[in-house]
């Protein structure tokens, strides 16, 4: 397990932010931590698991769509704190992210 630090948990919700700006064409301003991602910015699941390849490469974890889609089944992803607080597990967790 890796440490959640308040660096990096700064640098992924940065990341995501930014992410989110670019693809759907917002200013990053716009976002808050209570934005609904498909709802407010219209994204969907194609970009959320480019985001997911994004964070592997730039963090090198090893990471199954199939554990994060486990995980996903008990928890919500309607904010953006809520997208933020999953990366930061990914972080974390890797693979373990289905037993947390």
């Amino acid at each position: 397990m890796r440490e959640i630090t308040d660096e990096i948990r700064q640098e992924i919700k940065d990341m995501i932010f930014d992410y989110y700006a670019e693809e759907c064409e917002v200013e990053k301003d716009e976002i808050t931590m209570d934005t609904n991602p498909q709802e407010d910015l219209g994204s969907d699941s194609l970009m959320f698991v480019e985001l997911i390849e994004m964070t592997a490469d730039k963090y090198d974890i090893d990471i199954k769509l199939q554990s994060i889609g486990k995980y996903m089944l008990k928890a919500s992803m309607d904010t953006m704190s809520d997208v933020v607080e999953m990366f930061c597990k990914i972080y974390q967790y890797g693979n373990d992210i289905v037993n947390q």
